[in-house]
């Protein structure tokens, strides 16, 4: 593959990350924002934001799962976009998106924008950051530290 090519590739792989980061970080920091009131109400976090949706679904330990999808939403989504450990979160983030389809087809309600999120998350784990992202640039440094 030709120099061009690959910096081609690697621009593409650049804005596939920093569009997961828009469009998760959306809804990351919309979750946040819902535990956010909750916790100054001084309401449970089984009664707001995904909780009870994930209780009715019948999901085993719905807080748990609510607050690992707002971690993935905002934390996950900000480590892929510095290209950071990008399989593990992209990996993370294509699981509730998975989860996310299933609900939104199961309770008949739009199923577009999970399916979009779960390509983009999906086509990031098996392409990796690309190279330029955090990870190529600490495996360089690494190889020219070995050297």
């Amino acid at each position: 593959m030709s120099l061009l090519m690959t910096k081609q590739k690697d621009l593409g792989l650049l804005i596939l990350r920093g569009a997961g980061l828009l469009l998760a970080l959306n809804f990351g920091v919309q979750k946040i924002g819902w535990y956010w009131s909750a916790l100054h109400a001084g309401k449970p976090f089984s009664s707001i934001g995904l909780a009870p949706l994930i209780a009715k679904m019948g999901f085993p330990i719905p807080v748990a799962l609510a607050i690992w999808i707002t971690f993935n939403e905002s934390i996950g989504a900000f480590l892929i976009a510095c290209g950071f450990l990008t399989r593990l979160p992209a990996a993370s983030l294509a699981l509730g998106m998975a989860g996310a389809l299933y609900t939104s087809v199961r309770l008949e309600e739009d199923w577009l924008r999970a399916a979009l999120y779960l390509i983009i998350f999906s086509a990031l784990i098996l392409t990796g950051p690309g190279e330029f992202s955090l990870d190529h640039l600490l495996k360089r440094n690494k190889s020219a530290a070995e050297s």
